[in-house]
């Protein structure tokens, strides 16, 4: 990526391993926010041109000297951390930080405004959970990273912003493993009905629906929901800019308000509901100051553990497979990124091996559609897909 808009197939070094790295051959990336804020210029970077890429998985190829009781070649690695940077590419070089062994985390504070480690959280991946799956776990730790310093109570009220492919990673973490209702908002209707397959209770569209909306606020003296899971990470004119207004006014009194999703562009958030209310704002920061990378691989472990076993389903997340040498295909797959009802594609480094989806077949892996969620009405009712 040149700048922002600009992508293309080109050619770099291959790099070389350094005693405390891996180096990893590519199977599968699946493209983030971040990589298309940047593309869309919502983010910027100091240095063009860049390697988009981190939701990724890849084989070990190579082990430093100082990782040789750790890792073996031959294994497959996912990461968190380090940078947001480099996936895209055939081959990468990682400093792994695994969950458990002892090794010092060295930090260089970033031009973004936080300290980062030259580390990044790394786990060794089961080795019957499919590439296009695998991707999956960078999003969920990072959600995991979110939810657990910053716990809803079992039995509260949750309120998730967007149903994008984190907030339907947040909607099961929430709604089966730590016991709260989930309300979800998003304006495309599509997307509301596989958030509630993913397990939310009631659904709201807040352009269409935003009267019935103050109308619940209303109803309920403005103490709906316990807890606001924002998962999004730009609101543009015409997608719902009220959004946050509405589900702050959603907010009991002394309810909390999390920030999951960033952007560099400026977003309206409203001063007078978080004094009016007493809310409580927060978040989980990158920087390893506060939340060490050493503790993000021991959350990285627990992602895999959830995705592989089943209890978090990644399926959904995913809409689309394309060849990662398929130039077109991959900046196609950037331009038309959150269109719709589309959620992640999935690249894969040959399209003869495509992620294999348990029970699935044919290429790719696919979300599940409207037909197969049944009947639901998107409103203020209860809503209960049928199966």
């Amino acid at each position: 990526m040149s700048q922002p808009g600009e992508l293309r197939l080109g050619s770099v070094q291959e790099p070389v391993c350094q005693p405390d790295e891996v180096v990893l051959r590519t199977e599968a990336v699946s493209i983030c926010s971040t990589d298309v804020s940047y593309f869309r210029g919502h983010l910027s970077s100091s240095t063009w041109p860049l390697i988009p890429g981190h939701e990724y998985v890849g084989t070990v190829v190579d082990v430093g000297s100082r990782l040789a009781d750790a890792v073996r070649p031959g294994e497959r690695l996912c990461y968190w951390g380090q940078t947001d940077f480099g996936g895209m590419a055939e081959y990468r070089a990682i400093r792994p930080l695994l969950p458990g062994r002892p090794q010092d985390e060295t930090t260089w504070f970033t031009d973004r405004g936080f300290t980062d480690a030259d580390q990044a959280a790394a786990v060794v991946v089961p080795h019957d959970l499919p590439s296009g799956l695998a991707t999956a776990l960078e999003p969920l730790t990072s959600v995991l990273r979110s939810l657990l310093p910053n716990p809803p109570r079992p039995g509260d009220t949750c309120a998730v912003l967007g149903c994008g492919p984190s907030s339907l990673l947040a909607v099961q973490v929430l709604r089966r493993h730590l016991g709260v209702e989930v309300i979800v908002l998003d304006h495309n209707e599509q997307r509301l009905r596989t958030a509630l397959r993913c397990g939310a209770k009631r659904g709201f569209d807040p352009v269409r629906q935003a009267d019935e909306i103050r109308q619940f606020i209303g109803d309920t003296r403005g103490q709906a929901v316990d807890y606001v899971f924002d998962a999004l990470p730009h609101v543009g004119p015409g997608a719902g800019a009220g959004i946050r207004d509405l589900a702050m006014g959603m907010l009991r009194p002394g309810g909390t308000y999390v920030v999951y999703g960033a952007s560099a562009l400026p977003q309206q958030i409203s001063t007078w509901m978080i004094l009016a209310k007493g809310l409580n704002l927060r978040a989980t920061p990158f920087d390893v100051g506060v939340f060490a990378m050493a503790r993000s691989a021991h959350v990285l472990e627990v992602a895999a553990g959830l995705v592989a076993s089943g209890l978090v389903d990644a399926r959904p997340l995913f809409t689309r497979t394309v060849d990662l040498h398929d130039e077109e295909g991959v900046v196609d797959a950037f331009a038309r990124y959150g269109s719709g009802a589309s959620m992640k594609t999935s690249m894969v480094t040959s399209r003869d091996e495509p992620p294999r989806t348990p029970g699935a077949t044919g290429a790719g892996l696919r979300a599940p559609s409207a037909d197969h969620l049944g009947p639901v009405v998107v409103g203020t009712d209860l809503l209960t897909p049928q199966t």
